[in-house]
């Protein structure tokens, strides 16, 4: 028989907030909630969770842990305030067990409708202070950059007209050849590189519609697609100020990078088409720029670049995701820029274009001084599914270099 436990109204009243509700709503509250608990190392929350409750921690201690591996312990003893826990959603957290822990999710709904059935003033309960996390994460950059991108007050960049004007039209393989010709003729600089790619015969006979036509036809639409894509986001970051460049330059190196190894590995599967994973690989981070962008304005927090750092691991998948979403680009890749640093991730038997990402990306960091944090190898569950031997992870890392800058010559 499984043991039910509800909370008693001592340990309601742990929580700051509702401690001043009467007897009866708390036993009321106290009816609809169970008591969870945890044994050492369960997770109680995971990154990336979207589940709209609040964790409080009964009794025990847990650690809190970031992507970019930074950690926090907490320990919960019955005679503490009880403190909502990794409050913001997403959840930039993984919460674990250290130990036997006591738990309790509540639904916030719930803890609004009750303060408000209490008949305290606002001033005295407020719903902001039902979902204050600890001080270290309310004060922290990252919780603006959250409450910003909650409040769509997050400036995202256009981009440039070619890419949009593509983006419009495309619709994977049914894309229509005439209007994707009709555009690339009106941008000359990018014709030629695609005609370049396409070794289009030099024919003074043919006009310039009729070869890019047979550029685009000898390429393949969605290649086509992919080196527009990659030449406009080259151009977009090209085109900024150059103190801006300057604080991302190694961030664009890095993509850069995982966009060569990206190429290579897809041409060595034959799973995935090259250009599309070099696009992938680019862009699998891309709100990094604009997060840059924002700390600028928050200069008043006086940051130092731990927690520049920090910030940018913790808000890199959601605002990539959203920016990706503004320029109306596909849910695969979408999907890789929300996913490619979960490196136990194992959505499905077969490898998809987001495994193949993450390994790329991986082994970009290898290359970097950033890799005291990565797991092993063989704890990669992606490495498996891919079947990449070590001769060629090997081979894509030496030869990244050569079409590393194949890749700059697109937008340069």
């Amino acid at each position: 028989m499984i043991d039910i436990k509800i909370p008693d109204i001592s340990t309601l009243r742990r929580i700051k907030a509702i401690s001043r509700l009467s007897e009866t709503q708390l036993i009321a509250l106290a009816n609809q909630l169970r008591v969870l608990t945890a044994k050492r190392n369960e997770f109680l929350l995971r990154h990336g969770s979207t589940e709209i409750s609040s964790l409080y921690i009964i009794e025990g201690k847990i650690r809190q842990s970031a992507l970019d591996g930074k950690t926090t312990e907490i320990e919960v003893k019955v005679t503490d305030d009880m403190k909502p826990i990794a409050q913001l959603r997403p959840s930039i957290y993984d919460i674990q067990a250290l130990g036997n822990v006591s738990y309790l999710k509540i639904d916030r709904q719930k803890l609004v409708d009750f303060t408000q059935l209490s008949g305290l003033e606002t001033v005295d309960i407020s719903v902001h202070s039902l979902f204050t996390d600890s001080d270290e994460e309310d004060n922290s950059v990252v919780n603006h950059l959250y409450r910003n991108l909650m409040d769509n007050s997050i400036r995202l960049p256009a981009l440039p007209s070619v890419a949009e004007r593509v983006q419009k039209i495309y619709q994977g393989r049914t894309t229509d050849l005439k209007g994707l010709v009709n555009i690339l003729v009106a941008y000359p600089d990018l014709a030629m590189k695609i005609k370049n790619i396409a070794r289009c015969p030099v024919d003074n006979k043919w006009s310039s519609s009729e070869k890019i036509r047979y550029s685009v036809k000898r390429l393949g639409i969605r290649s086509v697609y992919s080196i527009v894509m990659i030449y406009a986001i080259g151009k977009l970051v090209s085109r900024m100020p150059e103190v801006h460049l300057q604080r991302v330059a190694s961030f664009w190196q890095h993509s850069l990078n995982v966009a060569a190894i990206s190429r290579i590995l897809a041409k060595t599967s034959q799973s995935f088409p090259p250009d599309l994973a070099m696009l992938a690989g680019l862009i699998h981070g891309i709100g990094v720029l604009v997060i840059d962008d924002r700390l600028l304005e928050h200069h008043h927090l006086m940051l130092n670049h731990l927690e520049i750092d920090h910030a940018i691991q913790a808000m890199r998948p959601e605002i990539s995701s959203l920016l990706l979403r503004k320029w109306r680009f596909d849910d695969e890749l979408i999907l890789v820029a929300e996913e490619c640093g979960d490196w136990a991730r194992d959505n499905s038997v077969a490898a998809d274009l987001c495994d193949l990402i993450l390994v790329a990306n991986y082994f970009a960091l290898m290359q970097s001084d950033r890799n005291h944090t990565l797991p092993t190898v063989d704890s990669i569950p992606a490495m498996s599914k891919l079947k990449i031997t070590p001769a060629a992870s090997v081979s894509a890392i030496k030869e990244s270099a050569v079409v590393r800058r194949n890749i700059k010559k697109l937008f340069s």
